[in-house]
């Protein structure tokens, strides 16, 4: 009888190895047929060890026959965003001067488009996606990552870890925010988020929370509004509904500046004075924020850095994938710093 790991757990190529003896180098190599010298006891052994766990290495196959296209794709939510311009901008600085060209494409917060996205640039034999945009859910990603998809998350990251992702650290940079606003004397701060279903805008949102109950400062239902989008639309009726509440906030932390640049529109619409009537910080320090005359307060992210960072481990990804027959690597969340940048929307001195 096969000895079998429990249906629930998925068999690697480090199980393989550790049943083997062997390393998982010399597992990707038997697995993908190339012609390497592997002793013949040893391609036993391997063979013994994948018929035990009932391995299933196709998809390793597959990816060993696929010729390298030298090109990467980048998913994005919205080219309309700034934020995604400038990431962008760093995964062309971490290409410059290789070999490898860049295609996008955007999902528009739709997971039916972003799969359709993934699927066309699969067609034409990307090696490897940069993906900032992650509407598909958790085992549609991880599907696709087991069928052979070399993959890095960038200002994305999953409930579970089954991708290598690149973020900035959004708890920190949340607690910085909801902190200095309380320090310009606010007691009643609100939140306007993002959809929760996108993990950043989840840890933000625990953040504020976890903040205000540190600070004892006052917290309501009322307090929080979520965003349908991240849009300035969005952000703009987020800030109505807010500011037409019983009780409004004197001050707002919002979940990205996209949002941010909306509730500043629906402010100047409403007559409502920014800092006087509402302080505001962002997230995110997109360009259209540092313009003179808008001044918007925010948390800086350094977006560029982490689009060069994910590419990095992208071609990282890649280029062992083609030379080990396999991503030896346990996926990991690199986390980037996110620091508070103060201007004139909270009522710090600035533009």
């Amino acid at each position: 009888m096969r000895n079998r790991f429990p249906a629930t757990q998925k068999v690697t190529i480090a199980d393989v190895a550790a049943r083997a003896g062997v390393s998982k180098g010399t597992v990707s190599k038997v697995l993908g047929g190339g012609e390497y010298y592997v002793a013949d006891e040893t391609r036993e052994r391997i063979s013994a060890a994948v018929a035990e766990l009932d391995f299933r290495p196709n998809a390793i196959a597959r990816g060993l026959k696929r010729r390298r296209s030298q090109t990467i794709g980048v998913i994005v939510a919205s080219i309309a965003n700034p934020l995604y311009a400038e990431l962008i901008s760093g995964v062309e600085e971490a290409l410059a001067g290789s070999e490898y060209t860049l295609i996008f494409g955007s999902s528009e917060g739709s997971a039916q488009k972003e799969m359709a996205v993934v699927r066309s640039m699969q067609q034409r034999q990307v090696d490897g996606i940069v993906m900032a945009s992650v509407t598909l859910d958790d085992g549609e990603v991880e599907k696709q990552i087991e069928a052979g998809l070399n993959v890095v998350l960038a200002s994305r990251n999953l409930a579970r870890v089954v991708a290598d992702a690149v973020v900035s650290d959004n708890h920190a940079g949340a607690t910085a925010a909801v902190e200095h606003l309380a320090e310009h004397g606010h007691k009643r701060i609100g939140h306007i988020s993002g959809p929760q279903d996108v993990v950043p805008f989840a840890q933000r949102r625990a953040a504020y929370d976890e903040t205000l109950s540190r600070l004892s400062l006052e917290t309501s239902d009322e307090l929080c509004v979520i965003a349908t989008a991240t849009s300035l639309e969005a952000g703009a009726d987020a800030a109505i509904r807010l500011l037409d509440s019983h009780n409004p906030p004197t001050a707002v932390f919002v979940g990205s500046d996209g949002l941010a640049l909306g509730v500043l529109d629906a402010c100047a619409k409403s007559g409502v004075r920014v800092p006087e009537d509402l302080a505001i910080v962002g997230f995110d320090n997109i360009w259209v924020g540092r313009m003179p005359g808008i001044g918007l307060s925010t948390v800086e992210t350094d977006a560029r850095r982490i689009g060069r960072r994910a590419a990095e481990r992208l071609i990282e990804r890649i280029d062992e994938t083609f030379r080990e027959g396999a991503w030896l690597h346990e996926p990991e969340v690199e986390v980037l710093p996110a620091t508070l940048v103060a201007r004139r929307t909270c009522g710090c001195p600035g533009d």
